[in-house]
């Protein structure tokens, strides 16, 4: 019992990394190829780099995207890098198609473990109480689509973990007046979303805006060039390359959207592209039209909780529910008059600046999201939006807080037992780890059913 006490804190992380890695290889193995969304695709660039030994161009014929007529290497493909060149490095082993899939698909595995563990390092930087960090955790690290999105083959999960790790420096940073840990952190995090996903961009202006105002505000403006000049310089050399080779192979297109576009247009199944152009825009939708008057919101936040394979496998109804009807609650415990402990180690004002920053992070990727829907490609999935997820669960996580706190305090003035507002606390905490776990166990179960039938 004194082991267990001791080590709580290292055993908890295990269990649910445990949990992560386990509810992940279910997927792992359980979904054929091409059955995470444009898996195919994907992992064509993945197997050029295999063949070849290096990265190919975005209008290589091998790996245009049928119909579409260009390919998923004109944007950033880290993962795809990693996964070519170790399977590559295996090629002498001559294995199988299966096992090189499930290898490919273990490297975004393994980032998905260093995004739960992050997150576990985020949760005790921002909220004090053991059982309210714990909470956090759960939140994120369970929920049954952000598992999903690290067992197939593409380079969101790397952008989703990137994001964990850079909120994680930025706050360590006002934290601990941007220590050592915290600069290489942010280094690392945001040289891995330049390198992975165009949607998380977004949190890089936020790291940035973050880490000028906080040494503005203390006008250590000294500091802010010594520690902020190797950081943009080592980002630009972890980084900056792929950009480098974007402008020499596209005629100075940094981000290759162009060079994509013109590549769909010159190769493209016609009949296919035309029907991509006539987007709700072109059609004279409205925004509002396409978001409430379509399939668009519904298949959206359904599938930001829980939904499988190429859009077809959901979660049960009840699951859904449980989401909706817990958000909804923690949205209205927002307006308690009650201070929420959350980022209580840091100054008010500093607060307030990672609360503006955080928002603005999240309201991006949904812009994003948006717009492309509406101009380009209509796409109903959440995983475009779950770059939102940590901002959304640290406010979420308040108004829990912020009510758990009224009902403890309402306990402990009318309950003659002094100890009742403890238990009624550990027991509404528990019945919410017990809904995360019971959410993620019938997900996976949905997905047994639909693979066993």
């Amino acid at each position: 019992m004194n082991f267990l006490r001791t080590h709580r804190e290292k055993i908890s992380m295990i269990l649910i990394l445990l949990t992560a890695l386990v509810s992940m290889s279910i997927f792992v193995f359980l979904q054929p190829f091409g059955d995470g969304p444009d898996e195919i695709n994907r992992y064509k660039v993945v197997s050029y780099i295999e063949s070849y030994g290096h990265i190919p161009a975005g209008d290589e014929p091998q790996i245009i995207i049928d119909g579409y007529g260009a390919s998923y290497a004109f944007q950033p493909i880290l993962t795809y890098m990693i996964e070519g060149f170790l399977l590559r490095l295996l090629s002498p082993l001559s294995l199988s198609f299966d096992v090189k899939l499930i290898i490919a698909r273990y490297v975004n595995v393994l980032i998905g473990l260093i995004g739960a563990y992050y997150t576990i390092q985020l949760s005790k930087l921002i909220f004090d109480d053991e059982t309210a960090a714990y909470l956090f955790s759960l939140s994120v690290i369970l929920l049954p689509q952000n598992l999903f999105i690290y067992t197939y083959v593409n380079t969101d999960g790397m952008g989703l973990m990137s994001v964990i790790m850079m909120i994680y420096a930025v706050i360590r940073g006002y934290r601990y007046d941007f220590d050592k840990r915290s600069c290489v952190t942010l280094i690392v995090s945001i040289s891995l979303c330049l390198l992975s996903y165009y949607n998380c961009y977004g949190y890089i202006l936020m790291a940035f805006f973050a880490f000028i105002i906080y040494f503005i505000v203390n006008k250590s403006y000294k500091s802010m060039f010594a520690k902020g000049l190797p950081i943009a310089l080592s980002v630009f050399i972890l980084s900056g390359w792929w950009f480098i080779r974007n402008c020499v192979l596209y005629g100075g297109d940094i981000f290759a959207l162009n060079a994509r576009r013109e590549c769909a247009a010159a190769t493209g199944n016609i009949l296919w592209l035309e029907n991509m152009a006539n987007t709700y825009q072109a059609e004279g939708y409205s925004l509002y039209e396409m978001v409430f008057e379509t399939d668009y919101y519904t298949l959206v936040w359904k599938s930001f909780i829980a939904m499988f394979g190429p859009m077809a496998i959901p979660t049960h109804h009840y699951v859904y529910m449980g989401f909706k009807y817990l958000a909804l609650i923690c949205l209205f415990s927002l307006l308690i008059p009650v201070r929420s402990k959350i980022m209580e180690s840091l100054k008010s004002s500093y607060r307030y600046i990672i609360w503006a920053l955080l928002i603005i992070g999240m309201i991006i990727p949904v812009v994003l999201a948006l717009y492309y829907s509406y101009t380009w490609d209509f796409q109903p999935q959440g995983r475009y939006y779950l770059p939102c997820l940590i901002p959304l669960a640290m406010i979420l996580c308040c108004g829990m807080n912020k009510l758990i706190s009224c009902i403890c305090a309402f306990i402990q003035k009318h309950a003659g037992n002094k100890k009742a507002p403890a238990y009624a606390k550990a027991f509404i905490y528990l019945m919410l780890y017990s809904f995360f776990f019971m959410s993620l166990v019938i997900s996976l179960y949905k997905l047994v059913s639909y693979y066993k039938a």
